[in-house]
């Protein structure tokens, strides 16, 4: 009983001692969670460090990519310009000045620019007031007669004319009143001058009747017209042409017979005409009216020779103008062309639009033109630069690709070379200092070639992959924004090519943003 108590026991005592020793491994488990932070500070280092690279790489990246220059590109596209450009002229007219002999009070029996017949009494000038109570008398027998006329119309011998007068007057009323009620208010001025024509020829009608019936009211008008001529001097028309009452001085100093022998200065000169009051009196040996004897008048202009290149004598061109606030244009013909070192002296002649400039003496001036299209760019694009010239016997060209032999000391180099633009012998290739430039010797089929001469072009630089690569263009016209440039160059620029805005911010093999 007690060996079996004593077994017991020892069983017991060994099972306790069993659990002890699974609760002495349970806590060495528990205990090694105390060395990982030593692997994860590890990991924090290693963390650090490649965040640290990132960093640098990225801030390299950075400063890399804001050390790029600052560039604006646009996308290139068709358009057009029109380049008039201010021109200095002088006109020429085929004219005279008619002046007095005596002062006095002028008195018009025309309107301005109204055209009048060879000996037609223009103006009347009055030496004395008597002549003007002679001038009313006359005035109130003109009346009288045209009311005793008037009563016997109807027994009239010109009976029929009159008639017709009468309904040339109703008509004109009538065809303008649908005109007017249309909207066309410029008829009225229109109506005015026809019926004063037909009111005119019926007076006209009616003097002449009642002189062959030696009326008195005709003895006594011919009296006071033999009294008025005592007092007054008539001036006529020395040929038919258009009355102008503003004269320069120029009349008798730029004419159609001389102007070949205009100069530049002449040209530039500002002449503004002086106006003949039509009421004031004048003085003696004074201008009274100018007369412009024919519709066909000229321009004379020095112009640069770039811009004459494109006219031949012969040709039409539209030339236009601003006065009072009015553009004024007329269609003529270059009559001449005597081309100078810088300018070109032209003279244009027309028979058009002769009233439009029959006040103006000199003007500033444009020629209109068709605008010009192709490829629109800033000016700001274009930038020049200098060419080497390579005969074309130089240049092999193999798929593609243009090359030249570099003749060296030891030995000869093939080198490929970028034609950017070529004329009838030559191709223009762009220098490149490490590789061929000026002095530099090529082969040329059994000899050698020294590079030796050079070319400016024109060009913009192309940033289609980042990089600003120049390219040759050809501009056809430009104003002082834009130019145009050939669409269809070989060697130029190409619909949505991508170009450096203003070429100043970049260079060659520039990257661009």
């Amino acid at each position: 009983m007690s060996d079996r108590k004593h077994q017991q026991g020892r069983r017991e005592d060994a099972r306790a001692n069993k659990n002890r020793k699974h609760v002495n491994i349970d806590h060495s488990f528990e205990e090694r969670p105390k060395a990982r932070p030593k692997k994860q500070s590890r990991y924090r280092v290693l963390t650090v460090i490649t965040f640290a690279v990132l960093f640098v790489y990225i801030a390299g990246y950075l400063v890399a990519f804001l050390s790029r220059p600052s560039a604006s590109i646009e996308t290139v596209n068709y358009g057009s310009i029109d380049v008039p450009e201010a021109l200095n002229g002088i006109v020429i007219r085929d004219e005279i000045v008619v002046k007095t002999d005596d002062a006095g009070t002028p008195s018009y029996k025309f309107s301005e620019h109204e055209r009048v017949k060879k000996n037609a009494v223009v103006c009347v000038v009055r030496d004395s007031d008597d002549a003007g109570l002679i001038e009313k008398q006359i005035r109130k027998i003109d009346e009288d007669i045209l009311e005793v006329q008037k009563s016997k119309q109807d027994i009239s011998l010109f009976k029929d004319d009159l008639k017709r007068i009468s309904k040339n007057i109703t008509d004109s009323f009538e065809s303008a009143s649908h005109k007017i009620s249309g909207g066309n208010f410029s008829e009225v001025y229109v109506l005015k001058d026809n019926v004063q024509t037909q009111i005119d020829l019926r007076n006209q009608i009616w003097f002449t009747e009642n002189a062959k019936n030696n009326s008195a009211l005709s003895g006594e008008k011919a009296a006071y017209e033999n009294q008025l001529d005592e007092y007054s001097s008539s001036y006529a028309a020395p040929a038919s042409g258009v009355i102008s009452l503003r004269v320069d001085n120029m009349e008798e100093i730029i004419t159609p017979k001389n102007m070949e022998s205009i100069v530049p200065e002449q040209t530039k000169m500002s002449v503004k005409p002086e106006y003949i009051s039509k009421v004031l009196d004048i003085d003696a040996d004074s201008p009274v009216f100018r007369l412009v004897k024919s519709n066909v008048w000229y321009v004379a202009s020095y112009i640069p020779n770039s811009l004459a290149a494109g006219f031949s004598v012969g040709d039409r061109v539209e030339i236009y103008t601003t006065a009072d606030d009015t553009e004024k244009s007329a269609n003529m013909k270059v009559h001449k062309l005597e081309q100078g070192e810088k300018q070109t002296f032209i003279i244009l002649k027309s028979n058009e639009n002769m009233l439009d400039f029959i006040d103006i003496r000199t003007m500033v001036f444009r020629i209109r033109q068709d605008s010009y299209e192709g490829f629109k760019i800033p000016n700001e694009a274009i930038v020049e630069k200098v060419f080497l010239k390579i005969p074309k016997e130089c240049v092999m060209e193999s798929l593609d690709e243009y090359n030249v032999i570099v003749r060296g000391i030891d030995k000869d180099t093939l080198v490929p070379v970028k034609i950017s633009s070529e004329d009838k012998d030559y191709y223009l290739v762009q220098q490149d200092f490490a590789s061929i430039k000026l002095g530099t010797v090529l082969v040329k089929g059994s000899g050698v070639y020294t590079i030796s001469e050079v070319s400016t072009l024109k060009g913009v630089y192309v940033a289609n992959s980042s990089v600003a690569q120049f390219t040759v263009v050809d501009i056809l016209a430009s104003n002082s924004e834009y130019s145009v440039v050939d669409s269809e160059d070989q060697y130029g620029l190409k619909v949505y090519d991508k170009i450096v805005s203003d070429a100043k911010t970049v260079s060659d093999d520039d990257a661009v943003n």
